[in-house]
């Protein structure tokens, strides 16, 4: 292996990677399959720089039959278990006080890590997949949940997860179909808020870069709880099916402006009862067939971003428009082109950039 894919593992490591480096290793594997083995010589670097930190002593053992585990759940999941040069050893050992190993996957656009956290009480090793933009992911948990995580998310949980609890931990959106257990409640954590289930399916939307975050019932039932960050639930609420409850998300700062919705749940949260139609269209991002159901265009170039990884700008005349329809596997350029029967719109694409901006011979 070069130094430059040795590099790549290191930045992806750090969180550094760059969709350079993620391409060099995607490319490493799919040229090796010999990944079993080559697992267990990464495991025991790993633990090789451990003790030379003098950090407590982890089992590669344990860890290699826990990836075991997963690869048998998905057969297509793909291990990077590449050697790093002991020249990095000094390196290695500053990265191992944050995480002691990290188990490099790549699946239908998943990025995937299993490493360890450590605490002065206990050491926990968690489970975390990361889904680029641009990509969406379904992923079955050790109990048999199943998870649909869109474009930019993040998901973790404890590599024991099921054993005494289910807890899992969301950054972005996702879609859950839980297995019931009803001694073992299903909990999302996200940071304002705790989604806890028993067997349901429901959808949870909290990106970090978001002014509103977002659970709506689909069957089942579930209780929301006050997250860790400072919000305005100030009580358990029970949602029924077909209902969606909104908060303002906590941000460090304030945008220039507010959507309607923002503005309403600024105060108190809010619970609406929503058609099944547009219910149904607002999960619906996890299937081949999107469907969208009156959609400002404020917040749908907010979706096109993550689905299609661009950077998008909207003229302001154009921020309230609303759009319906289906996309399947349309470019962004077809959708953007449809978009403009139905309203004046003009669009300008350069690489990952795209400005929409007012036809003005339309709007006379």
């Amino acid at each position: 292996m070069n130094d430059l894919l040795n590099d790549s593992i290191l930045n992806f490591l750090s969180r550094k990677e760059s969709p350079e480096d993620i391409q060099k290793l995607r490319e490493w594997l799919d040229a090796d399959p010999a990944h079993r083995e080559q697992l267990k010589q990464w495991l025991n670097v790993w633990d090789m720089a451990e003790t030379l930190d003098n950090t407590e002593k982890y089992q590669p053992e344990d860890a290699y039959q826990r990836f075991i585990y997963r690869l048998e759940q998905d057969a297509s999941l793909k291990a990077d278990t590449s050697k790093i040069h002991q020249s990095k050893k000094s390196y290695l050992s500053t990265l191992l006080r944050i995480a002691a190993v990290f188990i490099i996957s790549f699946s239908l656009g998943t990025i995937s890590h299993i490493y360890y956290s450590k605490s002065p009480a206990k050491a926990t090793t968690y489970v975390e997949n990361i889904i680029p933009l641009g990509s969406k992911s379904e992923i079955k948990l050790p109990d048999g949940s199943i998870v649909w995580l869109n474009a930019g998310s993040k998901l973790r949980y404890p590599t024991d997860y099921g054993k005494t609890s289910r807890d899992i931990f969301l950054e972005g959106e996702g879609y859950f179909k839980v297995a019931k257990q009803t001694d073992k409640p299903f909990t999302v954590h996200t940071a304002m808020m705790k989604v806890r289930a028993l067997g349901t399916e429901f959808n949870v939307k909290a990106y970090p870069d978001e002014r509103v975050a977002e659970t709506m019932l689909i069957n089942g039932k579930v209780v929301i709880d006050k997250g860790d960050k400072p919000s305005t639930i100030e009580k358990s609420v029970e949602l029924k099916p077909g209902q969606k409850f909104s908060v303002a998300a906590y941000m460090d700062s304030k945008p220039e402006e507010e959507t309607d919705l923002q503005q309403e749940i600024l105060t108190a949260p809010v619970i609406k009862q929503l058609p099944a139609v547009v219910a149904n269209a607002e999960v619906s991002w996890k299937e081949r067939n999107w469907r969208i159901e009156r959609e400002e265009l404020q917040s749908l170039a907010v979706k096109l971003e993550r689905r299609y990884d661009v950077k998008i700008q909207v003229d302001d005349l154009l921020k309230n428009y609303r759009y319906s329809g289906t996309l399947k596997d349309e470019s962004l350029e077809q959708v953007l082109t449809a978009m403009q029967l139905s309203s004046p719109i003009l669009f300008e694409v350069k690489g990952k950039n795209v400005q929409i901006y007012v036809d003005l011979k339309k709007m006379k």
